[in-house]
């Protein structure tokens, strides 16, 4: 295995390639000089990087993946699923326009797009910690208030569901597994067994009457079984990152306005 970059892209994390030649500050001067300007961009502000984590819940099925033997398939089988969302349109519609809230904050008034993310101006970290916290809030009291523990039980057995009449509709009748509609506590149970012994797919014995079971079990580990788990691992936050010295030891940073061309300058404008 071998990791590849397009060179009309700037690495701003070079350590993370091994094969990469970037140019390197080898005189003291230079080295000032780039210091300087790394403590003059940060007293401008940082680079943030934004992410969601939690809040998008789906899965498919394919039958590459579960390699089920093929006689016991049927001969109007689908190769893959449909996408199995969660939740319904007008909850993921919601939840979406929720991320383009938290996005929102970002204006040309408080920082500078980049394809990195966004370099957020010193003075606003306070208001978009604010405005970040704020919208998390928001999210988990829908969920908790206009969802409620009873539908999201309704949506999980929906989206498992949908996956067990899939596997169903592309098996023939000769098949030896169990096909069932499983009760909520015994989904449960096997979920947690499987989480124990860290289980794959690959490590399912698929001449076992419960491989179809098992399956649907590790294919839906990542989604929470309960509301209070799934808002629980809903979060938005925001991660720090920096830009290497040898970019700045040529240049002079002053105002925005040099913050500006160093972004242009790295994308080759």
């Amino acid at each position: 295995m071998y990791i590849t970059y397009n060179p009309n892209q700037t690495v701003l994390f070079p350590d993370l390639f091994d094969d990469i030649s970037l140019p390197s500050i080898t005189t003291l001067p230079d080295f000032d000089r780039a210091l300087e300007n790394f403590v003059r961009l940060a007293d401008f502000g940082a680079f943030i990087q934004l992410n969601f984590r939690g809040i998008d819940k789906s899965y498919s099925l394919k039958l590459s993946e579960l390699k089920i033997p093929r006689k016991y398939l049927s001969k109007n089988k689908e190769l893959v699923s449909p996408i199995f969302h969660l939740f319904p349109d007008d909850i993921r519609n919601y939840l979406n326009r929720m991320k383009y809230e938290v996005k929102s904050f970002f204006t040309k008034h408080n920082s500078i797009k980049t394809p990195f993310g966004y370099f957020l101006f010193r003075n606003f970290f306070l208001k978009w910690d604010l405005h970040r916290s704020k919208v998390s809030g928001d999210i988990k009291k829908y969920l908790l208030d206009e969802i409620g523990e009873e539908s999201y039980n309704d949506f999980f057995k929906g989206i498992w569901t949908d996956g067990n009449k899939w596997m169903k509709y592309n098996l023939n009748k000769k098949n030896p597994y169990l096909i069932q509609d499983y009760s909520f506590g015994i989904i449960e149970k096997e979920r947690m067994r499987m989480e124990n012994v860290g289980a794959t797919l690959h490590q399912l014995d698929r001449r076992e009457p419960d491989f179809l079971l098992n399956s649907l079990i590790i294919k839906t580990l990542h989604i929470p079984q309960t509301l209070s788990d799934y808002v629980n691992g809903v979060s938005i936050f925001s991660t720090f990152k920096t830009i290497h010295l040898e970019y700045l030891k040529t240049i002079k940073i002053e105002s925005i306005e040099d913050i500006k061309n160093l972004f242009d300058s790295l994308l080759g404008k």
